[in-house]
């Protein structure tokens, strides 16, 4: 979801991210964010400027995803990384960041 902000005089859309609550702990980071830009990629730069120690838990020393982002739903998996996170964001889009949990 976009939500506008006023700056200046001047009407520029945000998109809010919604982080998973362990995210939240860790971290020390609200439930919601908003960020600019125009891709997930320049999203993701947004929320890391805004909160640096979220890069770690975001991505491995790779460049990898380490958790699970969804557009609206539709999961934005770790592998071709660079070409998911270059994928443009519409307006009404919502981004969500989900911990992945692994274990037997």
């Amino acid at each position: 979801m976009n939500i506008p902000i006023i700056s200046a005089g001047l009407e520029k859309m945000g998109t809010l991210v919604k982080i998973a609550p362990i995210l939240q702990e860790q971290v020390k980071i609200p439930d919601k964010v908003e960020v600019q830009g125009k891709t997930i990629g320049e999203c993701l730069d947004d929320l890391i400027r805004q909160y640096p120690e979220i890069r770690s838990w975001l991505f491995d020393p790779n460049d990898l995803l380490r958790v699970l982002i969804t557009i609206n739903h539709e999961a934005i998996l770790a592998l071709n990384t660079k070409s998911h996170l270059s994928r443009t964001l519409k307006p009404d889009d919502e981004i969500r960041i989900l911990a992945v949990y692994a274990g037997g």
